[in-house]
């Protein structure tokens, strides 16, 4: 185990030539690896993100994600990622893309709140997406017929007053996002860890009120640090 006699070279733009470790096992060469052979044995070279303080001018595309070939390996790409938290309250489209050395991202989101409903029922929040993570709108309900809450974990109303909603957070506390208008459900919340590509842009989806009464959704992220 350990690095090949044999490096690499990649030819940089400026025309000076650099050579890259050759790692015997995977794992040694970091998350991403491109296979090579040496005097037929199998190494393999560190990819990491093009902004990496090792990277070189070669790029190689995995699954769309574009990734360069490295130096060598070091863990966290020599450049500790602090602990960072961003969110996004206004409904809509939006796009986050993912800094390099991260690929684990905490996630919290909920789905916009019901409008109030009287006689007819009031109308049905927005859905709150991001990754593949999913916080549907709170149900639109009337006098007759309450609404319920979104999925996963929203509430469901209990008459003729403010369905509570979700605070900006981790934690499943109550707030003042995702509430539903009288008789309307509230918006649905979740969290988790997802797993990401770093360097990709992910667009996310925040869901909004359906009408009066009722309070849009959020989307929450939290990576570097400990996550």
């Amino acid at each position: 185990m350990g690095t090949m006699n044999k490096k690499l070279y990649i030819k940089q733009t400026n025309g000076t030539a650099v050579g890259c470790n050759i790692y015997t096992t995977a794992a040694e060469a970091g998350d991403k690896s491109l296979t090579v052979r040496a005097d037929g044995v199998a190494g393999y070279v560190a990819l990491k993100p093009i902004t990496d303080s090792n990277a070189t001018a070669a790029r190689v595309s995995i699954g769309g994600v574009t990734y360069a070939i490295a130096t060598k390996h070091e863990s966290g790409g020599g450049t500790a990622v602090p602990y960072t938290e961003k969110s996004w309250t206004e409904a809509g489209s939006h796009s986050f893309t993912v800094p390099a050395g991260i690929t684990r991202i905490r996630v919290a989101l909920c789905g916009g709140g019901a409008g109030q409903g009287a006689f007819a029922s009031g109308n049905t929040g927005g859905d709150t997406r991001a990754f593949d993570l999913f916080a549907t709108g709170g149900e639109g309900g009337s006098a007759w017929t309450y609404g319920n809450g979104g999925t996963p974990n929203g509430y469901a109303s209990s008459g003729n007053r403010i369905t509570d909603g979700f605070a900006l957070s981790f934690d499943k506390a109550s707030g003042d996002y995702g509430k539903g208008g009288n008789y309307g459900g509230s918006g649905g919340y979740d969290s988790q860890y997802v797993t990401v590509n770093t360097g990709h842009t992910y667009t996310l989806t925040v869901g909004g009120a359906g009408g009066s009464g009722g309070t849009g959704g959020f989307i929450l992220l939290g990576y570097g640090g400990d996550i």
